[in-house]
């Protein structure tokens, strides 16, 4: 069975954005309580932030909000200090299955949110995203509230978009990433747009980052994963996620071909609560591994964590768990 990055959780959660391989378990847009847990990671040894200091992670969970006026409220509070969205995940607390939003705090950054209403035509969604970029905000996805915008208050970074009609096998998918990412555009990942599954592309304008692309066969099992993604991380590539396109199921992998990191990857027991999870994932935070997701393997799940070194960048921490973007 190919293995999948899911997201145990109920919205603010991602909505279906199309393609194969990646899935998530949410459901509707339901209140949710539950106390927030935080946590603080120690000084550690890794990756290298862009001024040079050591970078390490630190996270925290807070109950998710079932508003948008609420979720905009916690994410530029979450902001303010620093830190990051990057997943809705389900924990057991308080005797049942609670909605906690996570983020990450990995280094002297703030950050804003925008909502934008959801358009699903492909010239509105690109004048809308492209709107957005103008003004230094970064597409972070299709949520059930509307559109998800992000900005990084110490960048003058700006953003464009491109679409191109999904691929229908692996080959094609290799061939068209890698030559928009020549061009210094990121495989956003699969969309719906008019209908149709559409492949988004986004630009950092400040950035001379070139990107390359590597699609291989899915590991079969979590110890198999972690050698594959070693593997690919010796050279310089990071996981992006398990892919369909057409009959073809991979494990996609991309490198910024303008640095040359080195990733590696090691799996944890989930943690069934919020307090668990934190204090999980900031003793890995501690030694500079970043929080990759949970990656399934039937009904088998692993936490996975990678360590990042020589690296520069968003590729070198905690991405959005749901598509890694």
């Amino acid at each position: 069975m190919s293995p999948k990055i899911v997201v145990i959780a109920a919205c603010l959660a991602l909505a279906a954005c199309g393609g194969d391989g990646v899935s998530d378990s949410s459901g509707g847009d339901s209140s949710h309580t539950g106390s927030g847990t935080s946590g603080t990671g120690g000084s550690g040894t890794g990756p290298t932030s862009g001024g040079g200091s050591v970078r390490t992670m630190m996270y925290e969970t807070l109950a998710a909000p079932s508003d948008a006026t609420s979720v905009l409220a916690q994410l530029n509070a979450e902001g303010a200090k620093g830190y990051r969205y990057i997943a809705d995940l389900g924990f057991s607390d308080n005797g049942g299955t609670t909605a906690m939003n996570v983020f990450i705090n990995d280094g002297a950054n703030t950050y804003s949110y925008e909502f934008q209403n959801a358009d699903a035509t492909q010239a509105g969604f690109l004048a809308q995203a492209n709107q957005e970029g103008a003004k230094g905000f970064r597409y972070e996805g299709p949520l059930t509230l509307g559109n998800l915008y992000r900005h990084q208050g110490n960048s003058s970074a700006t953003y464009s978009y491109a679409a191109a009609a999904s691929p229908t096998s692996s080959a094609a998918f290799l061939t068209q990433a890698n030559a928009q990412g020549q061009s210094g555009y990121w495989y956003y990942g699969p969309v719906q747009l008019d209908s149709a599954n559409t492949s988004l592309y986004m630009k950092d304008n400040s950035s001379a980052s070139k990107y390359a692309y590597d699609a291989v066969a899915p590991a079969q099992g979590v110890g198999d994963f972690v050698t594959q993604a070693n593997n690919e991380g010796a050279k310089g590539y990071r996981f992006k996620g398990p892919l369909g396109f057409g009959t073809d199921s991979v494990a996609v992998y991309v490198k910024d071909q303008t640095q040359s990191p080195t990733f590696t990857y090691l799996s944890q027991t989930p943690q069934p609560t919020s307090t668990a999870f934190i204090q999980q994932a900031n003793a890995q935070g501690a030694q500079s591994e970043a929080y990759l997701g949970e990656l399934a393997f039937g009904s088998t799940p692993a936490a996975l964590y990678f360590l990042a070194t020589g690296c520069t960048g968003f590729l070198c921490s905690s991405l959005n768990t749901f598509i890694q973007n």
